[in-house]
């Protein structure tokens, strides 16, 4: 998921937002994160209190408010969880605010750009060995997904499941291996009596780059691993 950072400043007010943001489909996103902000503002004769507000909408579209009261002129910190719409491959604006005029009228801070994400990507990669009587003897997947996190960014979930042969006598292991084009191999996996696990992963790349990804076990002698094709994968920036 995207990062996240908007801020706002004035002889007053201060506040700081950070968070993530993700697609929701090609038209839409939804963010979550934590809002720190302080007013030292007296409104104790006023019929309105001291207020945050973080703005959000597509680039091209409306700002739609999230408002928030602070209890007393110290920090205060919210939780925060939006979603708004946006066009197709359009980014995302962000803002903050505070209700700083006589009446309670909001001066807003400059915006911040992010993009949402790209669509997700199917990775399948694949890894079997057959006995000398032609049955599988080692075989494993990974049913999984990929996708951009924003220009430098990439995000892989799924699950890796592996079925090994009964006769080894020692542990049999599973990997899931990925990497960025120009980067090295990094690894996910496990052995034993498991037979399937779910990984979440984050990882990056430079610009444009796509990653690659593989699956093996130890199959060799040994215990030494070996690994099926590889698959690469190509994450577009927007969506």
């Amino acid at each position: 998921m995207t990062a996240i950072k908007a801020q706002f400043k004035s002889v007053y007010s201060e506040a700081t937002f950070e968070g993530v943001i993700e697609p929701l489909g090609a038209s839409g996103y939804k963010f979550s994160g934590s809002l720190e902000s302080a007013c030292g503002l007296d409104r104790r004769s006023c019929d309105f209190a001291n207020t945050v507000r973080l703005g959000h909408g597509g680039t091209s579209g409306d700002y739609t408010y999230l408002n928030f009261k602070l209890e007393n002129s110290k920090k205060n910190t919210f939780l925060v969880e939006g979603e708004g719409t946006r066009i197709p491959n359009e980014t995302v604006d962000f803002r903050l605010g505070f209700n700083e005029g006589l009446s309670g009228e909001f001066k807003d801070g400059g915006k911040i750009t992010v993009t949402a994400g790209g669509p997700w990507q199917v990775i399948e990669p694949v890894y079997t060995v057959a006995d000398n009587n032609g049955h599988a003897a080692y075989h494993i997947y990974f049913d999984g997904k990929a996708r951009a996190e924003g220009p430098t960014g990439f995000i892989i979930e799924g699950t890796l499941t592996a079925f090994f042969k009964d006769s080894t006598l020692t542990t049999q292991y599973a990997r899931f291996g990925y990497k960025n084009s120009s980067g090295s191999w990094s690894y996910q996996g496990f052995g034993g009596a498991d037979s399937k696990k779910d990984f979440k992963i984050f990882g990056t790349r430079k610009a444009g780059e796509k990653i690659q990804v593989m699956v093996g076990a130890t199959s060799q002698i040994f215990n030494l691993y070996d690994y099926g094709a590889e698959v690469n994968c190509e994450l577009p920036e927007l969506f």
